[in-house]
């Protein structure tokens, strides 16, 4: 290096047709002092810039730091915080420079760049809304845990639940595997029926104790907040709290636990309507029911506990024919899901004789069948068993 560094700079230091640009600005920019021993000097001296010199002569080389070989982002890092340079992981002075000579990401890919902000981008305004933070810390996150498998978590919810000074005030229907992977303080509600409202009384103020100590509190909520979970009520309440709360959406029960059960909410020729529909109005009312139609699905979430009268009602009041299919998918993606398929005469007697229990959902139409052909003996066998009964 010294040598060709010596040689380079000696004989052809003026060169500008051999030398590339950024090289001769580097040497005009230094000043040789004329001496009997220059011939000794120039090789350290130059050293950098022969280093450079020899980079821009070849056509393929990587250029690392000496810290790391590879690049790690920051926004990749399973901990969800910022890497700093006390990490051992961290990677910011670390570059590649790629076999054609060029830096960063290759030449067919592009870097997404953020749109240009505009004034008037939505007619929604967020400048009335509370801070996302109290000012001693403080601030709470609306979690959705999906409908019980924790690989069915979001990636998001994940490390959430895994930030050890985090309170999380969880419903009682999350599940046990969900529930293993918090790692810090955990309070869950019992929310049986009957006492529902006292219950979501006592979520308030555990969540508003949180928030006053400063805390990080994570409210967790089975499947996805504002389907049928009362995520929009609970919003406004932390808005009265004076933070406005973090939303981590969840995969609803509505759509997962019929898939996880080999029932597809639409089929080509089948159903192409999907309708959503809780079982319990506001104050235990029942909401008003969907009318029949052949190709239409309905999906029941929160509806177990009164699965006779909604049936009897469908039959009587929206033209349900009793032959229509129904089926009950329990604690879905659990290791204790069970699928129980019948119609809407013979299905509340199928959910009273397996002891059907809550999280359960109900899918009505016909393309309960659709996917489960293979088993029309089973399910033959399991109807004659109750209509004898």
């Amino acid at each position: 290096r010294e040598w060709v560094c010596h040689n380079t700079m000696k004989d052809k230091p003026h060169n500008n047709t051999t030398t590339p640009s950024f090289v001769r600005h580097k040497i005009k920019t230094i000043t040789v002092q004329k001496s009997s021993s220059a011939d000794n000097m120039i090789a350290p001296r130059y050293k950098n810039v022969g280093m450079v010199l020899m980079m821009a002569m070849s056509s393929t080389f990587v250029v690392t730091a000496t810290k790391s070989a590879f690049i790690t982002s920051p926004a990749l890092s399973i901990s969800g915080r910022h890497e700093t340079s006390h990490s051992p992981s961290f990677r910011s002075r670390s570059f590649l420079a790629y076999t054609n000579g060029t830096h960063g990401l290759p030449k067919d890919i592009k870097r997404r760049s953020s749109p240009p902000v505009s004034l008037k981008r939505s007619n929604v305004s967020n400048q009335h809304l509370p801070p996302s933070s109290l000012p001693n810390g403080g601030h709470i996150s609306l979690v959705g845990a999906g409908p019980g498998d924790p690989d069915l978590l979001t990636i998001a919810a994940y490390k959430i639940l895994s930030d050890p000074d985090a309170l999380v005030v969880s419903d009682r229907l999350v599940s046990a595997e969900i529930l293993e992977l918090i790692q810090g303080e955990c309070k869950v509600a019992r929310k049986m029926p009957g006492c529902a409202e006292l219950a979501q009384e006592e979520i308030y103020k555990w969540c508003k104790e949180g928030l006053d100590a400063g805390k990080h509190v994570v409210r967790l909520k089975i499947g996805d907040p504002f389907v049928f979970g009362r995520g929009g009520e609970e919003v406004l309440k932390f808005r009265e709290h004076g933070v406005e709360p973090k939303v981590i959406p969840g995969v609803s029960a509505a759509f997962s636990a019929p898939l996880l059960g080999s029932i597809p909410v639409t089929h080509r020729g089948v159903s192409n309507q999907v309708v959503m529909c809780t079982g319990y109005g506001r104050d235990g009312t029942s909401p008003d029911l969907i009318q029949y139609h052949k190709e239409q699905t309905i999906v029941f979430l929160m509806a177990v506990g009164r699965l006779r009268q909604l049936c009897e009602r469908l039959i009587r009041l929206a033209g349900y024919p009793s032959t229509t299919a129904v089926a009950i998918i329990e604690s879905a993606g659990c290791p204790n899901q069970r699928t129980v398929v019948g119609n809407m005469e013979t299905i509340a007697d199928l959910a009273e004789e397996y002891e059907v229990k809550p999280p359960s959902t109900i899918i009505i139409g016909e393309v309960v069948n659709v996917l489960l052909k293979e088993d029309d003996s089973a399910i033959k066998q399991i109807l004659d068993t109750a209509q004898t009964a």
